[in-house]
């Protein structure tokens, strides 16, 4: 339902922005199992060409149950799947996520392109 309510304002932002490649942060396995859906892959599928790069581990419990300093302790819970070497370092990539609180799960995500060579990377949430 939040994909739909907010589809037209992501896809209008989308055709100001142009980029190579368009990635997610994922869900854990854990969270996925629970939900069964990926929130963040159903928020802006239908409107960008999203390339799973990211592998989330699950931590030790979720961050929306954690307070500012707990998020801004958790470990890097990120690492990168091979798919990632397909694309050329010089391509500008997206990172999409849906809710911004500390920005530390978008710096993980972008820290894990930044060790790969990839210099232009940019950052989207729909939320904070």
């Amino acid at each position: 339902m939040l994909a739909k309510l907010f589809y037209q304002d992501i896809k209008s932002w989308s055709l100001n922005n142009h980029f190579d490649v368009v990635t997610y942060v994922p869900a854990s396995q854990g969270h996925f199992k629970e939900r069964g859906f990926d929130p963040v892959y159903e928020l802006y599928a239908d409107i960008f060409d999203l390339k799973k790069l990211l592998f989330k581990i699950d931590a030790d419990k979720p961050q929306a149950q954690k307070n500012r300093l707990e998020r801004m302790q958790t470990p890097q819970t990120f690492s990168a799947l091979p798919g990632i070497n397909n694309f050329q370092k010089n391509q500008r990539i997206l990172i999409l996520d849906d809710i911004y609180t500390t920005g530390r799960t978008l710096m993980y995500a972008h820290d894990i392109f930044l060790s790969y060579g990839f210099k232009n990377i940019c950052t989207f949430s729909l939320s904070r």
